[in-house]
């Protein structure tokens, strides 16, 4: 039996690996994307480029929207509704307003669920992250980190209260920060983009503990998750963790992968005294992705992570 999933976010860094990673294990897969399949910078249209003849992707329809609506009735039945696709604004941003970044990505899910649920849909997936309230491990009280953690909680909430309404499995795929081709702007990627230009970055946050994971194998341990919820639906929570540690560890884990590989110099300086931040010391994963996905290759991964610098330079 061939499951039917819809999934939102295809078109982010970690929404064109879930697409791969279902399609590999023989899912069908419809991916509504929020703006026209080529509008947006550079990244976002190789990403794209890397599903065609992988998925059905349509353009121009936003999350509960009525081209949404739509989809669902004329490309139903599914069997899963994967929520992926977010519009919460940076981490970092202070001027973020968590209550319009919730409605914005709940909006109309009352609709989409009744629509799914008519056509026999019975599960839910919804990605989170660990900057969440009561998500991850790390300094206890597990607060939100910041509003745009406070978004998602809400997001969370919200949808766990439409989806038990309506007797529909909710599952939850919490994500750290993903590394590897085709990356969003982010450490990993801040640090390699120096190196390759002979530069020495500066880590302004060397002692905060996070939480770095191979998008590849985290992909797979998504792909895992989504079918079990599709063919035997049980609410399920995983949070994948792999390279929990300081951030300048990490720094110097990334150093040893990425220099012989890149053939740079991979130098870095830590701010001293470090940046002050609000921020917990440590929120990281639970889960280790080693379990989730027992014999990945790592140095393959960091081959390709290499590769796709290189071509991006």
């Amino acid at each position: 039996m061939t499951i039917r999933v819809l999934l939102t976010g295809a078109s982010s860094f970690t929404g064109t690996w879930f697409v791969g990673a279902l399609a590999d294990r023989g899912a069908e897969v419809v991916a509504p994307c929020r703006d026209a399949l080529d509008a947006g910078d550079l990244d976002r249209r190789r990403r794209l480029a890397r599903l065609v003849g992988r998925c059905r992707l349509v353009g121009g329809c936003p999350f509960g929207s009525e081209p949404f609506l739509e989809l669902i009735r004329t490309a139903g039945p599914f069997d899963l509704l994967c929520h992926h696709g977010a519009k919460a604004g940076d981490h970092r941003d202070a001027g973020l307003d968590p209550l319009a970044a919730a409605a914005r990505q709940s909006h109309g899910l009352e609709r989409v669920l009744d629509a799914l649920a008519a056509g026999g849909c019975r599960a839910v997936l919804l990605t989170g992250t660990v900057f969440e309230a009561d998500e991850g491990r790390g300094d206890p009280p597990l607060r939100a980190i910041g509003a745009y953690g406070l978004a998602k909680t809400l997001t969370w909430q919200i949808f766990r209260h439409h989806a038990e309404a309506r007797g529909l499995t909710l599952g939850k795929f919490v994500i750290a920060n993903p590394i590897g081709p085709l990356e969003k702007p982010g450490l990993c990627r801040s640090l390699a983009q120096a190196w390759l230009a002979g530069e020495a970055p500066v880590l302004h946050r060397p002692h905060l503990v996070r939480d770095q994971l191979m998008v590849e194998p985290l992909a797979m341990a998504y792909a895992d998750l989504a079918l079990k919820l599709a063919i035997a639906p049980k609410a399920q929570r995983v949070a994948p963790s792999q390279f929990a540690e300081r951030l300048d560890r990490f720094a110097h884990r990334l150093a040893a992968a990425l220099g012989p590989r890149l053939r740079v110099p991979c130098r870095f300086v830590c701010a001293e005294p470090p940046e002050p931040s609000d921020e917990p010391r440590v929120r990281c994963g639970i889960h280790p992705l080693t379990e989730l996905v027992p014999g990945f290759d790592v140095e393959a991964a960091w081959d390709a992570h290499a590769r796709s610098l290189l071509a991006a330079a």
